[in-house]
């Protein structure tokens, strides 16, 4: 091999795993899909995190459930993340959750979102997050969000209060060219029409020329504010999702 192939190799290879020191090595397989997990041995984003793998902030259940959760491990707290092993596209994404996100620790942060490390132009990130986002109170409530990154520019964003999610809870977006709708809902069930005390939010974005192009693996995340956990605070430091289901666009 030429030494200038050998130079192009490892620049590409560079750019594919970016500057993380994690090591991409675990997967499990969750809800009929392939998942990588995430390692990490030095704090990384988002917010300086540590992430453990398999066994340890990543559990798959008996009963075929996936437990994300807070880790402490040789006096280091460590996140959670998965993700597919190729973008699923275009369709339906749908995430069941068992844990009542209203319950979530304040420290917290929960993401379902697709997010393209090598895209340069806002990593192709649509999101579905919960947080209490720094709040100081020792039991503060939850707020959900919708985002099609960049965050920050008018109409991207839609918060919206998840107290209401008091029981497991359903997830969803519906991603196509032209638009992307999004819904949370009380249990399990199809979704509930407008105007149901079970639909809890629903947003559109309906920009089509800042619609992501369907390139970017699905990421589901558990982790924590600036990387800080505050034990005398009240709150789940675990997440329990029952399923994960995606329907193509037809």
């Amino acid at each position: 091999m030429s030494i200038r192939r050998s130079v192009l190799l490892a620049l590409l290879l560079l750019v594919l795993l970016g500057t993380s020191s994690a090591v991409y090595r675990q997967r499990i397989k969750f809800s009929g899909y392939d998942w990588y997990i995430r390692e990490s041995k030095e704090p990384e984003g988002p917010m300086n995190n540590y992430f453990a793998g398999l066994g340890e902030s990543i559990d798959v259940l008996p009963d075929g459930g996936m437990r994300l959760s807070l880790s402490y491990n040789n006096g280091i707290w460590c996140s959670a993340e998965i993700w597919t092993l190729k973008s699923l596209g275009y369709g339906t994404y749908t995430f069941h959750i068992r844990t009542p996100l209203a319950l979530l620790h304040p420290d917290l942060v929960l993401g379902f979102f697709t997010y393209s490390q090598t895209v340069w132009y806002h990593n192709r990130e649509i999101d579905i997050e919960f947080s209490s986002w720094g709040s100081k109170e020792r039991s503060a409530t939850p707020s959900g969000q919708f985002v099609v990154q960049p965050y920050e520019r008018d109409g991207h964003l839609a918060a919206f209060s998840a107290a209401p999610l008091k029981g497991p809870s359903t997830q969803q977006f519906v991603w196509t060219k032209s638009r992307i709708d999004f819904a949370s809902w009380l249990g399990y069930g199809d979704r509930p029409p407008a105007g149901d005390a079970r639909l809890v939010s629903e947003w559109s974005f309906t920009d089509a020329k800042l619609i992501p192009k369907p390139s970017a693996p699905l990421h589901i995340n558990l982790y924590l504010m600036n990387g800080q956990f505050h034990s005398e605070k009240d709150g789940s430091i675990v997440v329990i999702i029952d399923s994960f289901s995606f329907t193509p666009e037809r």
